[in-house]
């Protein structure tokens, strides 16, 4: 499944060039998908494909490092907004669970209920102990290619930081 017509590219962290556990995912396609959202409306590939996309996959919603890298995303949003990214949670949790994070945390940006982490097993996203969900971050292009990941289960602030990061260098370097 992997597109050998682009080249592997090779993610950092916090500066040193290092491989991140799901970069094998860049330079494929993101999976065909379709997932309601907080709002109870669907949410599929081709919404995803419109623009630049930022998918950060999360255990739990009001847990503490679910709380931290979700309202990250939330102080930056204006930033990813001016790069012409849109942002979208994705975790296991219901609908009414989603509004009422949502809703606390002031979140202007969609978050999609992956039911019985459906989505999250297709893509293979490896789960931490066993037991807890991957917190994974894709950075996906208007072509739904995906050109960035970030791996990292106990910092979630990097997530934000890495993400604004790569999509910076990403859409500008045509520029």
């Amino acid at each position: 499944m992997r597109n050998w017509s682009r080249p592997f590219e090779i993610r950092w962290d916090y500066g040193s060039d290092i491989v991140d556990a799901h970069a094998h995912w860049i330079g494929e396609e993101f999976p065909d998908f379709s997932l309601k959202d907080d709002e109870g409306n669907w949410f599929n590939l081709e919404a995803l494909k419109a623009q630049w996309s930022v998918v950060f996959f999360y255990p739990k919603d009001g847990s503490p490092g679910c709380t931290i890298e979700s309202c990250g995303f939330r102080d930056k949003h204006e930033d990813f907004n001016a790069l012409g990214a849109q942002l979208i949670g994705v975790s296991s949790d219901s609908m009414s669970r989603h509004r009422r994070f949502k809703e606390k945390h002031n979140l202007k940006f969609k978050l999609l209920c992956d039911d019985h982490g459906r989505l999250a097993k297709k893509m293979q996203l490896k789960k931490t102990l066993g037991f807890m969900r991957a917190r994974v971050t894709f950075i996906v292009d208007p072509e739904g290619i995906i050109q960035g990941t970030i791996t990292a289960q106990f910092t979630p602030k990097k997530h934000v930081f890495h993400a604004l990061r790569q999509l910076r260098e990403l859409t500008t370097k045509d520029t």
